[in-house]
């Protein structure tokens, strides 16, 4: 499948273990739709931020979307990740706490007797932060993992070892700047370290140390995906973003009253501030990216409106697992459903051809797999077409520069 005229890369964003499914459920979905002999892992290059990180390494080593969607499907290895493959609580950072706590203890006390009528509880726990730990869990098991799975599936975990260029960008914590592994001068980072630290959620994860640097998360720095595809010369990125922000909708279904995120805790609210956070960001970068790129096309897939509550929970949770890679594979659908013939001219134009009968074909076997109760059906194109999402929206989006 070689490049009709510049470099074709998948993008593939964060939002935790529910975004890592969403984005496989897509990817399986993106395959069925082309036609034979091509496939999502025949692209020139890959990048991923944070939860995307990991899919896009197991993509650019060749593993097939499919291939991930059935091991997750039944719960089994390799690419089924479990809880505690992932993180694991950060003892050390807890036993240092206490000893930092213990040793500070004393003069906070002795502190807050002689100012106890100015001083509040924020006071006392601002003067006591630097006992605080680095982050809740750590992802060291998560690297090991990653490269157990690496060597055992004889997959690299180089990033000089690969066929395809593969990116991963992360934030250095103490000076706020970007990092790209898998660039010049980042290749020599193992692919397992790389991803663990482009997934270092401030907070949730501990940082993660490579060549006596912290890094963090890779998704509260700028929108790398654009910046890669002008410097590596990227006509065509399809880009999956799961951190779509969800729609405020009054009731659910069946006039249910839905609950405010502030009833939900602080987790929740500090989740949907990242999504707004996020949806800014992208939203004015990509429209930025088209203004002066006229002649580079962007597909983005997000979740549609009616699968945004599926995104709700924390990212830590691991329910629901069918739901979200069906919500993945339904965002395609929707898109092949209503817009196939300017998505088969754009994918055209980048020397891709799709199929609408074998999709219908395949979806419906996925479909029957991805609801076991049999209550989907493969949406056939309607009498006339929605109009396209807005930017930034949630929803599947059809992005070609004007």
């Amino acid at each position: 499948m070689a490049p009709a005229r510049g470099k074709r890369a998948l993008a593939l964003g964060g939002g935790g273990f529910t975004g890592y499914l969403f984005e496989i459920g897509a990817l399986t979905a993106l395959d069925d739709l082309v036609e034979d002999g091509t496939s999502m892992n025949d692209l020139d290059l890959y990048v991923g931020v944070s939860a995307g990180a990991a899919a896009a390494s197991l993509i650019a080593n060749g593993v097939t979307p499919g291939e991930i969607l059935e091991t997750n499907l039944s719960g089994t290895r390799p690419y089924y990740f479990d809880h505690r493959n992932v993180f694991s609580p950060a003892i050390g950072e807890g036993l240092k706490t206490v000893w930092r706590v213990t040793r500070q203890l004393i003069p906070l006390l002795k502190l807050y007797v002689r100012h106890y009528r100015e001083m509040t509880l924020i006071d006392l726990l601002d003067k006591a932060q630097d006992a605080l730990p680095s982050g809740i869990y750590t992802l060291e098991p998560f690297a090991a993992y990653l490269s157990a799975i690496f060597r055992a599936r004889k997959l690299s975990d180089t990033f000089a070892g690969l066929a395809k260029e593969l990116y991963i960008p992360a934030i250095d914590l103490e000076t706020g700047e970007g990092v790209m592994f898998g660039d010049e001068g980042w290749r020599e980072v193992p692919i397992s370290r790389a991803v663990t630290a482009s997934s270092a959620v401030p907070i949730y994860f501990c940082p993660v140390r490579i060549q006596g640097r912290d890094y963090i998360d890779a998704g509260i720095g700028r929108m790398a995906f654009f910046e890669i595809a002008v410097h590596k010369h990227v006509d065509f990125m399809i880009m999956i973003n799961p951190m779509a922000r969800a729609p405020q909708r009054r009731s659910l279904p069946g006039g249910t009253a839905e609950r405010r995120v502030r009833e939900r805790g602080f987790l929740s609210i500090g989740e949907q501030a990242s999504r707004i956070n996020f949806d800014a960001r992208f939203s004015h970068a990509l429209e930025r990216f088209q203004h002066d790129y006229p002649d580079k096309e962007v597909l983005v897939i997000s979740p549609v409106e009616e699968d945004a509550l599926l995104f709700e929970r924390s990212f830590l949770s691991y329910r629901d697992r069918i739901h979200l890679l069906r919500a993945g594979y339904m965002s395609v659908t929707m898109m092949a459903r209503d817009r196939f013939e300017e998505l088969s001219a754009q994918f055209a134009r980048h020397g891709v051809a799709l199929s609408r009968m074998k999709f219908e074909e395949r979806a419906r076997g996925r479909l029957a797999g991805l609801d076991p109760a049999g209550t989907v059906v493969v949406p056939r194109a309607p009498q006339s077409v929605a109009a396209p999402a807005r930017v930034g929206g949630v929803g599947v989006a059809w992005r070609k520069a004007k």
